[in-house]
């Protein structure tokens, strides 16, 4: 598969979990949140930055009459929460773990510091970041253009190929994040996301459970990408 084809950021672009771990564990500290934990809210002053080891994080803003738009998935070699620490200003989003995560954290200062000083780590940010940009980029094209089933497709294409395969062989891979909340990605409704979600079962494409999908046949769901 390829960026061209699909429109999906290439997984091998991204940092690994083991290169974030090492480069930000040099300064600061790692530990695991639980389900549900607000690592830190939308208009909060602070300034740690975060790099994902294993689990799932959700990047969300408040929107209109309530509602809450996930903004990004952020998963294994990830590094969040560097916004507020490069210009100053307060948090662009609320960040929630989707399941239990292992993080390593560190200061926003020392963050500035060890990317001054380390090539390597300032690479794997900037890696980081231009993912998340490219990602959000290209939603903001498929929200204006694309049919939903086409969209539910190279997310779910996006956030599989984010994640290691549980079968060892890259026969299947697991994708947490229930409907409402991928419905939120898409800027869809969760009536629309669950058809075409349904079709793609019917298909045996995907099998479904709370609040993850797990996808079986990752070349149909490249073709659905494509042809929808």
């Amino acid at each position: 598969m390829t960026q061209m084809s699909t429109g999906i950021v290439p997984a091998a672009g991204a940092p690994s979990p083991h290169t974030v771990a090492a480069l930000l564990g040099a300064r600061g500290h790692r530990r695991t949140v639980m389900t549900g934990e607000v690592l830190f809210h939308e208009g909060d002053m602070s300034n740690s930055v975060f790099g994902c080891v294993s689990g799932r994080v959700r990047l969300i803003v408040a929107g209109a009459a309530g509602r809450e738009l996930v903004l990004a998935v952020c998963g294994p070699g990830d590094i969040f929460g560097d916004v507020a620490a490069l210009d100053g200003r307060g948090r662009s989003a609320t960040a929630v773990a989707m399941e239990p995560t292992e993080i390593v954290e560190l200061s926003g200062a020392d963050y500035i510091d060890a990317v001054r000083a380390d090539p390597e780590l300032a690479l794997a940010a900037l890696r980081s970041l231009a993912g998340r940009l490219r990602r959000a980029n290209d939603r903001i094209c498929a929200g204006e253009t694309e049919p939903v089933a086409k969209r539910v497709a190279r997310v779910l294409l996006d956030l599989a190929q984010r994640c290691p395969s549980p079968s060892g062989d890259g026969s299947v891979w697991v994708v947490s994040i229930n409907q409402t909340d991928l419905a939120e990605m898409l800027g869809a409704t969760r009536e629309a996301t669950a058809r075409v979600l349904a079709d793609l079962r019917r298909a045996g494409v995907i099998t479904t459970a709370r609040s993850r999908t797990v996808v079986h046949d990752r070349d149909a769901l490249v073709a659905h990408a494509r042809r929808c």
